[in-house]
């Protein structure tokens, strides 16, 4: 397991208050939609259930690549209200492009 945490995006130490299991897999996110109240401690476990993924959310500083076996864990914490779009960011086969969900910020 990895945890990341750039320098741009608010860490936080001490248990999260919301866990987020995220799944990529082709052709698509799951879950689509993540609702997560703003200022809260967020971790977010990517796993792939097949090929190379990569996890990007403009706006919340994430882009983490995630392999088969091989899950990335992301902690943050989003100040801003507001939906935010997470993409696959590495191009994995022809459904790359419908690879899209969004993170909503309450």
């Amino acid at each position: 397991m990895l945890v990341l945490a750039g320098c741009r995006r608010p860490a936080f130490t001490g248990p999260p208050d919301q866990r987020v299991h995220v799944l990529m897999k082709n052709w698509e996110i799951v879950p689509e939609t993540i609702v997560i109240a703003r200022n809260a401690k967020v971790e977010l476990t990517i796993e792939s259930d097949d090929v190379q993924h990569g996890l990007a959310v403009d706006g919340l500083d994430i882009d983490e690549s995630v392999r088969r076996g091989k899950p990335a864990v992301v902690r943050l914490i989003a100040g801003q209200a507001g939906t935010y779009v997470m993409r696959c960011s590495i191009l994995c086969g022809r459904g790359h492009d419908q690879m899209k969900g969004k993170i909503v910020v309450r």
